[in-house]
């Protein structure tokens, strides 16, 4: 291999940590698989009436009566396939075939009364998670052929009364995130591609802090803000050539808040509103280190804005149902955008049935359709002149989220 082509292929070892950051700095999941995923989150920071409120919003664990669990589980399943609209002459024009995956998910939460000021709870569950699985021969595998994050946090919270009305809280959300990333890297013209892995993990601790108030019977209002994670992914790079080097990836999860809204506009309907805000401006850039050098890689994010709107509607003393839509804006432009997270802004459109016996524990199901946008990509090919280089966009692009969970009253 000539020397030129030796330094192409540091670069695109360097680069392939690069896509970490659309993974592990992608919208935070808006859905934990309670029955306020039926309503697409809307509502949710003011107020679950259930024991998932130790993750949206412990502060709201002030109005649960006695110690309550919920357990859930469920599935996403993603459905990705790209449309190639040009490419560099290294890397063909295959698009990539269903790259979509199908991701287990589920959660559990606690919420226990200690006496009538505090509540103590606890919440586990995946906060960030994707994956896809792109063809070997397809016009963006200098990026990533196949990718599985998971993000998983353990959150134990507290819940204080003030007044009748008002009430504050607080977590310590603990997560671990683990990485495997796998890309193709050309060898140069005539000869088949070599093979990059990347894998790597952290744990890191944030804060959270969260505020709960009725304004009156019908009206409660909540608040919740969640601190930046300070990652710093260690792990390897292998390839299918001699290199197998140390790599350390410092990166931010950005901070995040959410306002929410609940009215009871009559006996049998309540309206949710939320407003979210996330700071992946704050991301700027990604510092990689490695054994044999290092890069500062610049990233051109924005912060994103997340809406949701939704109802409740009781239909009898034992059953509800939810439903709502959200909208959250693109944190990244085409030239930008990399192919192990195409996403855009999203759209969520929700529905979910909840049933509450006289006895036993109470059900509930949710269906989330998301549309994740065209995802137009414009990829210069890491600098090498266009030679693996690709443009496109994803003429399927969705997700569907689907859940069950049952709450116990362990009064």
């Amino acid at each position: 291999m000539n020397k030129e082509w030796s330094k192409k292929i540091n670069l695109m070892l360097v680069s392939a940590l690069l896509p970490v950051t659309s993974m592990a700095g992608g919208l935070w999941l808006n859905e934990y698989g309670d029955p306020s995923q039926g309503r697409a989150g809307a509502g949710s920071a003011a107020g679950t009436g259930d024991a998932s409120n130790s993750a949206h919003n412990p502060a709201a664990m002030t109005r649960l009566d006695g110690d309550h669990v919920m357990v859930t589980g469920g599935f996403i399943y993603s459905k990705v396939e790209f449309d190639v609209k040009s490419n560099g002459i290294l890397n063909g024009d295959g698009d990539g075939g269903s790259a979509g995956d199908t991701i287990p998910v589920g959660s559990v939460f606690y919420t226990k009364q200690l006496n009538d000021k505090a509540w103590l709870g606890v919440s586990f569950g995946g906060w960030a998670g994707a994956g896809v699985d792109y063809d070997n021969d397809w016009a963006g595998r200098v990026q990533t052929t196949e990718v599985e994050l998971a993000a998983m946090v353990l959150m134990p919270s507290v819940g204080y009364k003030l007044t009748d009305q008002l009430s504050i809280g607080i977590g310590l959300p603990i997560m671990y995130t683990e990485l495997e990333m796998e890309l193709a890297v050309p060898q140069g013209p005539g000869l088949n591609d070599g093979t990059a892995k990347l894998d790597g993990d952290d744990v890191i601790v944030a804060l959270n802090l969260s505020a709960s108030y009725e304004y009156d019977e019908y009206t409660r209002i909540g608040a919740t803000y969640n601190s930046e994670f300070e990652a710093e992914y260690s792990g390897r790079v292998k390839t299918t050539g001699d290199v197998n080097t140390s790599t350390d990836t410092e990166l931010t999860f950005a901070a995040k808040v959410r306002v929410s809204l609940s009215h009871d506009m009559t006996d049998s309907t309540t309206g949710h509103l939320s407003w979210g805000w996330e700071d992946w401006s704050a991301m700027d850039d990604v510092i990689i280190s490695a054994e044999n050098g290092g890069a500062s890689l610049p990233k051109k994010w924005e912060d994103t804005y997340h809406y949701a709107v939704g109802l409740t509607h009781t239909i009898s003393d034992t059953w509800r149902i939810n439903t709502g839509i959200a909208y959250d804006t693109n944190p990244v432009d085409k030239t930008d955008r990399t192919a192990d997270l195409p996403v855009d802004r999203q759209v969520r459109y929700a529905f979910g049935v909840e049933h509450t016996p006289s006895k036993g524990p109470s059900i509930a199901a949710s269906l989330v359709y998301v549309d994740l946008g065209s995802a137009a990509i414009e990829s210069d090919g890491l600098g090498d002149g266009g030679l693996t280089g690709y443009s496109g966009d994803f003429g399927s692009n969705d997700l569907f989220l689907f859940s069950i969970s049952a709450n116990w009253d362990l009064e």
